[in-house]
């Protein structure tokens, strides 16, 4: 085997492509894992294909249900709350490191991304991973890893529930001013701006995705 297609077999790596599978949707809530069908699909060995399986039950992206096997996680309301305020005590209090680790090429970056799921719309695939790579990339200018991997797994698993809310349509438009007045925030180097941006921009999210959850 090529050293190519040994680091596609690694369980880090077929960690990584669930996690993508199930941020992307393709993997929703309550689905179930067969770990021979998973190998297949992926074309992967069972060996790593487990070790990345119960590295995601660790993360909690995937339960382990008694009698059941492995599912994709489902979130319940009060699990959405808990979630959200996760995220509310572990992003705003970064926006100083974020104001301080930023430059004028990370400024550029994030409009464009800002810029790009404007266009978007409410085609909810494609505003996922840019939603993403957006989120991601101010947070890794704190360059606080154990907190860039707290708020990742975090990100992961709101994922499939936003999705829900942005197919709906509703206050797109806020989400997006809301992701430019981060971007503003940087530019302007005003890290009280972008707490505030911050703090607002999670807690509308948990209201509508709370309100989709109902549904």
């Amino acid at each position: 085997m090529n050293t190519a297609a040994k680091t596609g077999n690694s369980a880090n790596v077929i960690a990584e492509r669930l996690r993508t599978s199930i941020r992307h949707g393709e993997l929703l809530p309550g689905t179930r894992l067969v770990q021979e069908k998973l190998a297949a699909e992926l074309d992967v060995s069972r060996i790593p294909l487990r070790e990345a399986l119960h590295t995601l039950a660790a993360e909690g992206l995937i339960e382990v249900l008694p009698q059941r096997g492995m599912h994709v996680a489902e979130l319940s309301r009060a699990d959405i709350v808990d979630l959200f305020e996760l995220r509310l005590q572990l992003e705003p209090p970064l926006a100083d490191e974020i104001v301080r680790g930023c430059r004028d090429r990370d400024i550029d970056e994030l409009q464009a991304l800002a810029d790009e799921m404007r266009a978007m719309g409410a085609d909810a695939a494609g505003r996922a991973v840019v939603n993403y790579r957006f989120h991601r990339r101010i947070y890794e200018l704190a360059e606080r890893k154990l907190s860039l991997r707290f708020i990742d797994q975090l990100l992961h698993l709101v994922e499939p529930y936003s999705r829900r809310w942005v197919r709906s349509g509703h206050e797109l438009d806020r989400i997006d001013d809301e992701h430019a007045a981060m971007v503003e925030a940087l530019r302007t180097r005003d890290a009280s701006l972008l707490r505030r941006v911050i703090t607002a921009h999670v807690e509308g999210a948990r209201d509508h995705v709370l309100a989709r959850h109902s549904e």
